[in-house]
C-alpha cells in the first residue's frame, strides 16, 4: 500500500515535467482548432484501431484538441499529449495470461506510422490496450520530444528496441508487462543516454540475457524509481557490477520482486542511504534478515524463505525509526522471531503503520508487545498458526483500520475492548476457535465496512446494534452456532451492505415481513442451512450475482425473482420446490455460471434453453422427479464442465452431444437410461468422474474408456446389464481411485494388470476441482454410503455380483491404498493371496459367496484398519488367525458356511497343522498334477545332492594320502569297537539265558 502510494505520487509529479509546459486538456485551445497535419495523423491512427465499444466516438469535427485523450499546446495548437490508456489495465496485467474482454480498450495488430507525424508529442500513454503480440515499434525512438512513454500491459512482445535510447528527454518510461507476453531485452547499453530518466518500470520484461542492466542503469544520474519485478534477474547480475555513487545517492524506490534472487542479499543494496522503498518479495532468500537495509519507509521481504531475524522482530523494527510499512509474509519464521528482548523505541511506536506477518509458522501465542505499536493502522497475522486468546492490549491501538487474524487457532471470547476501535474498517477473525457471543457493543464500530467471523464457535443471538453500522458493506457470520432471529431492525440502516453471508447457522432464522423493502442492494446472498420466513424481499434485489438458499425450507413453484437478478451463481438445492422448471430459464439468466437445484420435487422435462447458457460451467439437477430425455442440443461453444442429472426418472439414451462439452464430471446414475454407451463418449477426454450406475445400459464395457478417458478418477457403472469381460484397457487408467462395476453380467477373470492402477496405491487425491461439488454412493462395510466432502479420500474397488471366475490375482495386493475391496457374489476359486496383509489401508473387505478354498492367511492380521470383513459362503478351512484388528471382529456370521474354527467360532478340535484343507472339485486335477510334479523334482534333487556329497568324499580320499590313511585307521578302530561291543553284549545275553535255565531246572 505504501509503495503504491509512493509510486503514484512520484508519477503524478512527473506528469507536470517542468513547470513551463502548458497543456490544454481537451477544450482549452484558444485557436479553436488543432494543427491540420496533427488532426489527419490522429484520424489515420484511429482508422487503424479496433474500437468495438466506440471509445473514440468524440474524434470528429475540426478541433482535435477537444477529442477524448488529446491535449494541445494552447499557443501553437500542436498535439503534445495523447492518453488512450485503459482504466482496467492494472486489474489484469499481473494476474492473467490472457487478455480479458474489457469493453474500454482498443485493439490493433500494429501501431500505425501516422504517430510519427505528431512531431511535438511529449506524452504518450497506450497502456492497457491490446496490440496482439506485435513488436514495440522502432519509430517510437523518433518521437524525440517525448518525456512520458507508457506502453504497460499492452501485449507488445519481442525485443525492446534500442531506438528508445534516442528519447533523451524521457523522464518516465513504463514498459511493464507480464513475462508470458514474451517481451525481453538483450542489452541495456541503449539506455545509457537517458540521462533525464527518473522513473523506469520494466517489470515482466525478461532481462535474463541483459547482463549489463545494473552496470548501465546505476549510472543514470536522475533515476529515482526503478521497478524490475519478474524480470528473470538472479544473483549473477550483481556479482561484477560496480554500483555508481550517484545512483546510491539518488535511488529512492527499488523493486526486485518475483525474481530468482537467492541468499545472500546482494551487498549492492547495503549502502543505499536514500532508499525509501525496497521490495525484494517473492524470491528465494533463506538466511537471517540483516539489519543494514537502509533508512527505509517501506520494506517488503515477503514470500521468501527467511527463517530468522537478527535480534528478533522487535530489533528489526527498532532499527528503522521511519519505517511505515513492513511485510514479512510467507516466510518460515517460528515463534522465536516474535520474542522481544528489548523495549520498542518511541519513534517506532508511532511511525509503523502497516505490519504484515501472515502465512508464517509461528506456532505460539499471540505476541502481547504488538500492543505498543500505537501508530499501527494495518495488522495482518492470518494463517500464522497462532493459538491462545487475543490479548486485550491489541484493542488499545485506536488507529487500527484493518485487522486480519483469520486462519489461526485463536480461542476464547473476542475481547470486549475490541469494540472500542472506532476507526476500524476491516475485521477478519474467520477460521479460528473463538467462542462466546457477539456483544451489543458491536454497534460502536461506527466506521466498520467489512466484518468476517465465519467458521468459529460463536453462539447466542445477533445483537440489534448491527443496524447501527451504517458503513457496513460485507457481513459474514457463516458456519457458527448462532441462533435466534434476524429481522428488519438488524438491517435498518445498512444501506451500503452488498454481501450478506449468514449460512450454516442451523438454528438461525431470517424472518421479515412480506412487504419489507430493504435499504440495501446486495450482490451476494448466502443463507444456506438457515431458516427463511419470508422471501418476497428478494424481488427488490436487482444486483445479486451470487445467491445460495440451499436447505432454507423454501417451497412452492420455482421462484421468479431471479428474473431481476444478473445471477452468476444460483443454489436452491435441498428445498421443497415443485413443478417444472421455466422453459426460458436459460434465457432469463444469461450470465449464469453455476446452477444447483438438486434435492427438490421438480418435475417435467429438462428445458432446452439450458443449452444456451454460454457461461455455464456447472449444472446440478440431481434428485428430483425430472422425466423425458436428456436434451441433445449441447454445442461445442458451451463451457460446461460439470453435469449431474442423477436420481431422476430420465429415459432414452445418453446423448452423444454431451461430449461436445469440456466435461470433467458426468453423473446420470439412478435413472432409466438404456442402450449402449455412445461412441461419442470417447471424445470426453477430460472426464475425471463418470457415474452411469443404476440404469438399464447394456452391451460390453468398451475398450475406448481405458484408451481415451485417461483422466478418469471415478468410474461407476454398477447395476446395469453390461456383459462380456472386463476390458484390459481399464488398466491404463492410472488416476483411477474408484472403480465400481458391480451388479452386472460380466464374465471372465479379474485382469492381472490391475496393479497398474497406481492411484489406488495412495490414500486419495485433492487435485480435482469438482470434488467439492461431487457426491458418490459406494457400497462399503456392506451398505451404501454417500461420500461428499470427503470423497477425495475414498479409494475403492467393487467387482461384486458378476460372474467372474478364476483366482484372486495376487497383483491386487499391491494396491495398498485401497480402503474398500469387494469381490463378493462371483465364482472365484483358489485361495486368498498370502500377501493380503500388505493392503494395510483396507477397512472394508468382502470376499463372500464365492468358491474360495484353503486357509485364511496369517498376514490378514496385519490389516490394522479393517473394520468390516465378510468371508462367508466359501470353502475356507482351518483356524482363523488371531491378533490385531481381527480380534475385534466378533460377529461369527462373517465366517459362516465354511469349515473354519477358532474365535469367534468354536475352538478347533485338532491342531491347526493337522487340519487338511479340502480340495475343490474343480481344482482336483490341477492339484494332483502339481503334486506329482513336485514329488518327482523332490526325489531328483535329493539324489543329486547325495551323489554330489559322496563323490566329494571319494575324490578327497583319492588325492590326499594322509587323509586316506587316517580315514581307514579311523574305520578300523570303529570296526574293532563295534565288534567288541557286539561280543560283550552277546556274552551278557548268554549268561542271562543260562541263569534263567538254571533257575527253571
Amino acid at each position: 500500500m505504501a509503495k503504491a502510494s509512493y509510486v503514484a505520487g512520484f508519477v503524478l509529479a512527473a506528469l507536470f515535467f517542468i513547470g513551463g509546459i502548458q497543456l490544454c486538456t481537451c477544450r482549452n485551445s484558444t485557436s479553436g482548432a488543432c494543427i491540420q497535419r496533427d488532426r489527419n495523423a490522429l484520424l489515420k491512427f484511429k482508422a487503424s484501431l479496433q474500437d468495438p465499444s466506440n471509445l473514440l466516438s468524440s474524434w470528429e469535427g475540426q478541433d482535435c484538441c477537444r477529442w477524448k485523450g488529446v491535449s494541445c499546446n494552447q499557443t501553437t495548437g500542436h498535439v503534445i499529449k495523447l492518453n488512450l490508456s485503459s482504466s482496467n489495465s492494472d486489474s489484469w496485467c499481473w494476474y492473467n495470461t490472457e487478455f480479458p474482454n474489457y469493453s474500454d480498450r482498443l485493439g490493433l495488430g500494429k501501431v500505425d506510422l501516422s504517430l510519427m507525424e505528431l512531431k511535438h508529442l511529449k506524452y504518450l500513454d497506450l497502456s492497457g490496450n491490446d496490440f496482439q503480440h506485435s513488436k514495440i515499434p522502432k519509430f517510437f525512438g523518433s518521437l524525440n520530444k517525448l518525456r512520458y512513454l507508457n506502453l504497460s500491459c499492452t501485449y507488445f512482445t519481442g525485443k525492446v528496441p534500442h531506438q528508445l535510447g534516442n528519447l533523451t528527454n524521457l523522464q518516465v518510461l513504463d514498459l511493464r508487462s507480464t513475462i508470458v507476453q514474451g517481451a525481453y531485452a538483450d542489452d541495456f547499453q541503449w539506455s545509457s543516454s537517458l540521462l533525464s530518466l527518473q522513473h523506469l518500470d520494466m517489470s515482466g520484461v525478461d532481462l535474463g540475457s541483459a547482463h549489463n542492466w545494473m552496470e548501465v542503469l546505476t549510472r543514470l544520474p536522475s533515476l529515482q524509481n526503478l521497478q524490475l519485478s519478474d524480470c528473470g534477474i538472479s544473483n549473477i547480475h550483481f556479482q561484477h557490477a560496480l554500483v555508481n555513487s550517484t545512483f546510491i545517492a539518488s535511488i529512492q524506490l527499488l523493486d526486485l520482486s518475483f525474481n530468482g534472487l537467492q541468499t545472500p542479499i546482494p551487498s549492492a543494496l547495503q549502502n543505499m542511504s536514500f532508499l525509501r522503498v525496497l521490495d525484494i518479495s517473492f524470491n528465494s532468500f533463506n538466511s537471517s534478515i540483516p539489519l543494514w537495509l537502509g533508512n527505509l519507509k517501506t520494506l517488503n521481504l515477503g514470500w521468501n524463505e527467511f527463517d530468522s531475524i537478527e535480534g528478533g522482530l522487535s530489533s528489526l523494527i527498532n532499527n528503522y525509526c521511519h519505517l511505515k510499512s513492513l511485510d514479512l509474509s510467507g516466510n518460515q519464521f517460528r515463534v522465536e522471531a516474535l520474542v522481544t528482548g528489548q523495549n520498542l523505541s518511541t519513534c517506532v511506536m508511532h511511525s509503523l503503520e502497516s505490519l504484515s506477518l501472515r502465512q508464517n509458522d509461528f506456532g505460539g501465542k499471540f505476541p502481547n508487545w504488538l500492543g505498543q505499536l500505537r501508530g499501527l493502522k494495518h495488522l495482518d497475522l492470518s494463517g500464522s498458526s497462532l493459538h491462545g486468546p487475543i490479548p486485550s492490549s491489541l484493542w488499545n491501538l485506536s488507529n487500527l483500520r484493518v485487522v486480519d487474524l483469520s486462519s489461526n487457532q485463536l480461542n476464547r471470547t473476542i475481547p470486549s475492548s475490541l469494540w472500542n476501535l472506532s476507526n476500524l474498517r476491516v475485521l477478519y477473525l474467520s477460521y479460528n476457535q473463538l467462542n462466546g457471543t457477539i456483544p451489543n457493543s458491536l454497534g460502536r464500530l461506527s466506521m466498520l465496512r467489512d466484518l468476517r467471523v465465519r467458521d468459529n464457535q460463536l453462539g447466542g443471538v445477533i445483537p440489534r446494534s448491527l443496524g447501527q453500522l451504517v458503513h457496513l458493506e460485507v457481513f459474514d457470520i457463516s458456519t457458527n452456532s448462532l441462533e435466534g432471529t434476524l429481522s428488519e431492525i438488524h438491517f435498518s440502516n445498512l444501506s451500503r451492505l452488498n454481501s450478506l453471508v449468514i449460512g450454516n447457522n442451523y438454528n438461525l432464522t431470517f424472518k421479515v415481513s412480506s412487504n419489507w423493502i430493504p435499504p440495501f442492494s446486495l450482490q451476494m446472498i448466502d443463507m444456506e442451512n438457515c431458516k427463511i420466513d419470508g422471501s418476497e424481499w428478494l424481488r427488490t434485489q436487482e444486483e445479486v450475482k451470487h445467491l445460495s438458499l440451499r436447505n432454507t425450507s423454501i417451497s412452492g413453484s420455482f421462484p421468479m425473482w431471479h428474473l431481476s437478478m444478473p445471477l452468476s451463481y444460483l443454489d436452491l438445492s435441498t428445498n421443497q420446490l415443485s413443478g417444472p422448471l421455466p422453459s426460458s430459464i436459460g434465457d432469463d439468466m444469461p450470465a449464469l455460471e453455476l446452477l444447483r437445484i438438486s434435492d427438490n420435487l421438480i418435475n417435467g422435462s429438462i428445458p432446452n434453453s439450458l443449452c444456451r447458457l454460454n457461461k455455464l460451467a456447472g449444472l446440478d439437477l440431481s434428485r428430483n422427479m425430472l422425466h423425458g430425455q436428456i436434451p441433445h442440443c449441447w454445442a461445442d461453444s458451451l463451457r460446461i464442465e460439470y453435469i449431474d442429472l442423477s436420481s431422476n426418472q430420465l429415459s432414452g439414451t445418453i446423448p452423444g452431444s454431451l461430449c461436445n462439452l469440456p466435461l470433467q464430471l458426468l453423473h446420470v446414475n439412478n435413472n432409466n437410461l438404456s442402450g449402449t454407451l455412445p461412441l461419442a463418449l470417447r471424445n470426453c477426454t477430460q472426464l475425471s468422474s463418470m457415474d452411469l450406475g443404476e440404469n438399464r445400459l447394456s452391451g460390453v464395457i468398451p475398450t475406448w474408456i481405458g484408451e481415451n478417458n485417461l483422466y478418469l478418477q471415478i468410474l461407476r457403472l454398477r447395476e446395469n446389464t453390461f456383459t462380456g469381460s472386463i476390458p484390459l484397457s481399464l488398466c491404463r487408467l492410472s488416476r483411477l481411485q474408484i472403480l465400481d462395476i458391480a451388479c452386472n453380467h460380466l464374465i471372465g477373470r479379474i485382469p492381472l494388470c490391475f496393479n497398474n492402477l497406481s492411484q489406488m496405491t495412495t490414500t486419495g487425491n485433492e487435485g480435482a476441482s469438482w470434488f467439492s461439488l461431487d457426491k458418490v454412493v459406494e457400497v462399503m462395510k456392506g451398505q451404501p454410503l454417500e461420500y461428499t466432502s470427503n470423497l477425495y479420500l475414498v479409494v475403492n474397488m467393487d467387482l461384486s455380483s458378476n460372474n467372474l471366475v478364476g483366482r484372486i490375482p495376487q497383483q491386487l495386493t499391491t494396491l495398498d491404498g485401497l480402503l474398500g475391496l469387494n469381490l463378493s457374489h462371483n465364482h472365484l476359486s483358489g485361495s486368498i493371496p498370502q500377501q493380503i496383509g500388505n493392503m494395510k489401508a483396507l477397512f472394508s473387505l468382502d470376499f463372500s459367496d464365492n468358491q474360495i478354498s484353503g486357509t485364511i492367511p496369517d498376514s490378514m492380521s496385519n490389516l490394522t484398519s479393517l473394520s468390516y470383513l465378510n468371508l462367508s459362503y466359501n470353502n475356507l478351512s482351518g483356524k482363523i488367525p488371531k491378533g490385531n484388528q481381527l480380534q475385534t471382529l466378533t460377529d461369527p456370521t462373517i465366517y459362516a458356511s465354511n469349515q473354519l474354527c477358532g474365535a469367534p467360532l468354536p475352538k478347533c478340535a485338532v491342531d491347526e497343522e493337522q487340519v487338511q484343507p479340502p480340495i475343490s472339485i474343480g481344482a482336483e486335477d490341477e492339484e494332483q498334477g502339481e503334486g506329482k510334479s513336485e514329488k518327482f523334482w523332490f526325489y531328483f534333487v535329493v539324489s543329486c545332492g547325495y551323489a554330489t556329497g559322496l563323490s566329494g568324499v571319494f575324490w578327497i580320499l583319492m588325492v590326499k594320502k594322509n587323509w586316506r590313511i587316517a580315514y581307514f585307521r579311523y574305520a578300523d578302530k570303529g570296526k574293532d569297537w563295534v565288534l567288541v561291543m557286539v561280543a560283550v553284549q552277546v556274552a551278557r545275553l548268554k549268561r542271562k539265558m543260562e541263569g534263567n535255565n538254571n533257575g527253571t531246572g
